[in-house]
């Protein structure tokens, strides 16, 4: 067909679709990441906090808010002490923004063990304040809520004993549709600025020498303060 003729078909085309009376088919609508995040990944669980209050997982403590989630329980004596730990240091120099700009989510793998009463008394012990939830709930809800937010190992034998449960601190702007993970056994700073990135719009993340100088990477501890996942498209693809 000749440039003449396949501009005249083309516009036989058009002519043709507008005698129709049929409208131009609309552009195809994007995908709304904040719905389907909610959808595949935020599951309604029941949980019941160290206060002894129920309340489902999406609709009371995550909805509409910044959270920070992690997975541990009473007896842990590995990872979990330190984790405590170093969030503790993070309600601190998070200050009064604790309960109001960012919540703790702190979710027990030991729902027979650990229930209200006995969150009640580590987050006591540990000192945490308004702002941080200790919960527990059914063993197999928390279970999907793991997996569904990709807090797993790959290897089944490792990921069925909790002591070597994942360390992640699960960062989410609910509201904004921003998700990423940080390792709770990186230093303390790092998590708190990790923590201000998920609140702050992208256009407003504090950038530049001051950010790294802040507290200079050693190292031997490159290893222990990598992100683990940028998004939450990559952290939370794995399905079980």
């Amino acid at each position: 067909m000749t440039p003449v003729a396949t501009r005249l078909a083309g516009l036989l085309a058009l002519v043709a679709a507008g005698c129709s009376g049929r409208p131009p088919e609309p552009p195809p609508t994007p995908p709304n990441v904040v719905a389907t995040i909610r959808e595949q990944h935020l599951p309604n669980i029941e949980l019941v906090t160290h206060e002894g209050r129920r309340v489902r997982f999406y609709d009371d403590l995550v909805k509409g808010k910044v959270v920070a989630i992690n997975f541990m329980f009473a007896t842990c004596r590995n990872a979990c002490p330190e984790s405590t730990q170093h969030l503790v240091e993070v309600q601190h120099a998070l200050g009064d923004r604790m309960g109001r700009d960012v919540t703790f989510l702190s979710i027990s793998l030991d729902a027979e063990r650990d229930t209200p009463e006995v969150l009640r008394g580590y987050a006591e012990a540990h000192g945490a304040g308004p702002g941080w939830y200790f919960l527990t709930g059914k063993h197999d809800d928390i279970e999907l809520l793991r997996h569904k937010l990709g807090a797993y190992e790959l290897d089944p034998v490792i990921d069925a004993d909790r002591t070597q449960h994942t360390g992640l601190v699960i960062l989410g702007n609910e509201p904004a549709g921003r998700w990423k993970a940080i390792t709770a056994l990186g230093k303390p700073v790092r998590i708190r600025q990790a923590i201000e990135r998920t609140i702050l719009p992208v256009t407003e993340w504090p950038t530049g020498a001051a950010v790294v100088n802040e507290v200079p990477y050693e190292e031997n501890e490159r290893g222990k303060e990598v992100v683990t996942a940028d998004e939450v498209a990559k952290l939370l693809v794995r399905d079980p």
